[in-house]
């Protein structure tokens, strides 16, 4: 399962997540590893954006070419904290129903919002690690009362049994959002923004393959994750020159 902070005005067009330039890369890194069975989710369904204001500080206006009228020209922003929270609870039902064997988060806001707590995602003690993240769960669970550390008191002559919400723990790989893969692509170097993004998705589909291999005896991918290499028309696609 991939996860990225929130859809862009290309998602927010097709009515589905990477869908545009960073969407190609992450779908054909995935391709190359010959994964097919993944889920594309983002930590908020809504766009988050703000208007480019002109040299007046007024909304700037550009022309439709479809509808030829003029509107106003929105930039993508990270979603805020609030909009984070605001949208957790569809998030962990998303991924609770899917039950990931890993999850892949895009981004630092990604991985912040799961891991619950400030990371670094250009360090190497995040980026590519794994990391035990947990959700919600569907049921209860009994706890001990903190006093006396029981399963049952006795309050008011009423006999209670303190229960919490059930919790399901996944394992996560941070790693960096395509947006920043693809403003960094022409960088050609072993220690690439890319070429860190990549490894760090193969790691995630070896930890998958041997879960399925060890559980169900099956190769769960088309290839395999071996080593592999990309060229930039297998990133990007063909030249539109």
């Amino acid at each position: 399962m991939f996860i990225g902070e929130g859809p862009n005005k290309d998602d927010e067009t097709a009515g589905l997540p990477f869908m545009g330039a960073n969407g190609t890369i992450l779908r054909r890194v995935i391709a190359k590893l010959g994964l097919q069975d993944f889920y594309l989710t983002t930590l908020t369904a809504c766009r988050s954006c703000t208007p480019y204001l002109d040299a007046q500080g007024q909304p700037s206006m550009r022309k439709n070419w479809k509808t030829k009228q003029m509107e106003v020209s929105y930039r993508d922003d990270p979603p805020t904290p609030l909009m984070v929270e605001a949208c957790s609870a569809r998030l962990y039902e998303q991924i609770y129903l899917v039950d990931p064997i890993v999850i892949v988060t895009l981004g630092a806001g990604a991985a912040k919002a799961l891991i619950k707590k400030p990371i670094n995602i250009t360090s190497p003690d995040v980026r590519g690690q794994p990391f035990h993240i947990s959700v919600p769960g569907a049921g209860t669970q009994t706890v001990r009362t903190e006093k006396k550390e029981a399963w049952i008191r006795t309050q008011r002559g009423e006999i209670q049994m303190p229960i919490e919400q059930s919790e399901v723990r996944y394992l996560c790989i941070p790693t960096y959002d395509p947006d920043y893969v693809m403003k960094k692509i022409a960088d050609q170097s072993v220690g690439s923004p890319f070429n860190h993004f990549s490894s760090d998705v193969q790691k995630a589909v070896l930890i998958y393959e041997r879960y399925m291999l060890e559980l169900f005896g099956t190769l769960p991918t088309s290839l395999g994750a071996e080593a592999v290499s990309y060229s930039d028309e297998e990133i990007l696609g063909p030249s539109q020159d």
